[in-house]
């Protein structure tokens, strides 16, 4: 029996893992090639339509991952027959071939059963495929196949949608046309096996492959340089005979998949891949549209795999990452979970920084101190809005947490419609959560300003603006924002009290990681802080420390009395189903049931059969993953009861 194990870590739905069988192991993510000693010609059959060729491989190879429709042995993966352009012919024709298929195997041994490849049309409808997934793993079926015809258009599009309706626990691979250029998103978009044919093919056509192009080596007589093994060693490829030609071509070609796999592979264990899809997505325009239909069209399958912590810089590079899973989470996390401090009278919005936190930059320090000097303790009573792009808005509270502490973006100061509409919106939303009478002080300029000024018809408060034509850090404009500040104070719309920066950062950092109320349950008014809000700060009610916010990640950890407490609010827990923890992590083996909106990077509260806490810590992976593998740590445990 081949058995798909999936390894620890996660950027998007992509993962690292392994197909076994006996004694051999093919590490996960992987590229699928014709066998050698065939025909170098490429392995597809070619449809003609009216808009463009519809390719359908009919592979014939051996080994792990080499498929064969022929073959039942029980010891090899093999491809379910289908029909050429089998998507063409419509969704019930597609529910027919899967049918089919079905059949094909449920009478087959459970090995031979386990070792299929299904093949899923583009055709079939989303709403349809859940159930044809469920009857497929009652009879032990877990493999499946996707065919691109490489243009990246509405099939293209259609099979990713498909593929975000396949269980997690289940190997998918990529079949038909795939450019060098679409491994990095495929890869991001849960795909574990690419087919690369096309080397194949582009070299018995006589064209050399390169990450984001092409180069034909029969119509030019100037060709790019190419250190790899195989270039390096040919003086003149014109001298080479057409077989020889093909050889160098295809050997060259298949390096060329190989650096980009192992590139996308490495980013995605460092946590950057989604950066590396962003870069990538200018190689042709229809990569650049399909990356931003998939962030619209697929956030729910994108977040639930994205981390919701993360200590490096994350890089944004322009209106892809508009709508990624961290920012759009991020925007939506603000907008539902955000409550301001009942304290606070008066609204300020500031500009922010490319230093984060944003409280220890120049320009902030300079804001800061002009703030304090006119009302000193008042201070306190007023609300701090920081406005960027592309997270829209980004309370003082929460400007450690992730990924507003992290984030990185190209600043030239022109920013763009999308940009400007997003920020107003958010800056809109956050403002219904101020009473009505609450002043807005809009101490900024440039695009800032015409966010707050494309807001400004859906407000109900009314605007101060502070910088005229000024820059933000100009003196002038600090000035007018220190005597528009004691106007307010003398008028005694801010009133002077006791710092409570600590207090109102746990607050908020509690809602925004656990959900509404989970301020009152961690960080009720009673509660005793411990340390300094840019390192450790402890949190202490009744003798006993309910949790600990960490400075360096923004976020909140719990100890077994913070978790017994979270329990009230009925998220973030995963049930243990052993009958006792045995080491520091829990494994997904032990896991039946979690809730389902736990993301990787989630602080969790571990359940015993009776509804007890018995362990906090922190998720490896989503709750939907933890129900459905069956290796893998699930949550790598921070505290756990004594005994267990």
């Amino acid at each position: 029996m081949i058995k798909f194990l999936i390894g620890r870590g996660h950027d998007g739905p992509a993962r690292i893992g392994k197909l076994q069988r006996d004694g051999s192991v093919v590490s996960i993510p992987a590229l699928l090639s014709q066998e050698r000693g065939e025909s170098q010609r490429p392995y597809y059959v070619v449809v003609e339509s009216e808009s463009h060729r519809i390719w359908e491989p009919i592979h014939s190879m051996k080994s792990l991952l080499f498929l064969r429709e022929d073959n039942w042995m029980d010891d090899e993966l093999f491809l379910m027959p289908s029909i050429p352009a089998i998507g063409a012919l419509g969704s019930d024709v597609a529910e027919l071939v899967l049918a089919r298929q079905y059949e094909l195997l449920v009478d087959k041994e459970k090995t031979t059963r386990n070792n299929a490849i299904i093949r899923i049309p583009y055709s079939i409808r989303p709403e349809r495929i859940g159930r044809i997934m469920d009857d497929f793993n009652r009879i032990g079926v877990n493999k499946a196949a996707f065919t691109f015809d490489g243009t990246l258009g509405q099939r293209d599009m259609s099979n990713i949608v498909l593929r975000s309706k396949v269980p997690p626990n289940w190997l998918i691979i990529a079949l038909g046309r795939i450019d060098v250029h679409m491994i990095p998103i495929l890869y991001y978009l849960g795909f574990d096996i690419f087919d690369i044919g096309r080397a194949h093919e582009a070299a018995s056509d006589g064209i050399r492959v390169w990450e984001n192009s092409v180069e034909s080596m029969l119509d030019s007589k100037y060709h790019r340089f190419c250190s790899c093994s195989t270039c390096s060693k040919i003086d003149n490829f014109d001298n080479l005979t057409r077989d020889e030609l093909t050889e160098a071509l295809l050997q060259h070609n298949i390096k060329r998949y190989c650096e980009v796999l192992s590139e996308s592979q490495i980013a995605m264990r460092n946590g950057r891949l989604r950066w590396l899809v962003e870069t990538s997505t200018h190689a042709t325009p229809a990569l650049a549209a399909f990356i931003r239909q998939a962030n619209k069209i697929l956030f729910d399958f994108l977040e639930e795999y994205t981390p919701t912590s993360y200590q490096k810089e994350l890089p944004l590079i322009g209106p892809e990452s508009y709508n990624s899973p961290a920012v759009k989470r991020f925007r939506d996390r603000v907008a539902k979970r955000y409550s301001p401090p009942k304290h606070k009278s008066a609204v300020l919005l500031l500009p922010c920084s490319a230093r984060k936190p944003y409280s220890e930059s120049r320009s902030h320090k300079r804001f800061i101190s002009s703030i304090e000097r006119a009302i000193g303790s008042a201070r306190s009573s007023l609300a701090e809005i920081i406005l960027t792009s592309p997270l829209g808005v980004v309370p003082r509270e929460l400007e450690r947490v992730f990924p507003a502490a992290n984030y990185d973006i190209p600043v030239t100061g022109d920013w763009d419609d999308e940009e400007i509409s997003i920020g107003a919106k958010a800056l809109w939303t956050i403002l219904t959560k101020y009473p009505e009478d609450a002043p807005v002080i809009a101490h900024v300029s440039g695009g800032y300003y015409k966010i707050v000024k494309r807001a400004e018809g859906e407000m109900k408060q009314s605007i101060i603006y502070t910088t005229h034509d000024s820059s933000a850090t100009s003196q002038d404009s600090l000035n007018t924002l220190s005597e528009v500040l004691k106007h307010i104070r003398d008028k005694g719309l801010l009133k002077s009290q006791k710092p409570t920066t600590i207090s109102d950062t746990l607050s908020a950092v509690a809602d925004f990681q656990f959900g509404s109320g989970a301020r009152d349950l961690l960080v009720p008014k009673e509660t005793r802080f411990k340390g300094k809000i840019y390192n450790m700060i402890m949190c202490f009610d009744q003798r006993a420390q309910t949790c600990s916010f960490l400075g360096s990640t923004g976020s909140i950890i719990l100890t077994l009395e913070g978790g017994r407490r979270i329990r009230e609010l009925g998220r973030y827990w995963v049930r243990f189903e052993g009958d006792r923890i045995r080491g520091s992590s829990i494994f997904a083996m032990g896991v039946n049931q979690a809730d389902p909106e736990i993301r990787p990077g989630d602080e969790v509260i571990v359940l015993d059969q009776n509804d007890d806490v018995i362990a906090v810590g922190r998720s490896e992976m989503s709750g939907r993953e933890m129900c459905m593998l069956d290796r893998g740590i699930a949550v790598a445990l921070r505290h756990k009861r004594k005994g267990d």
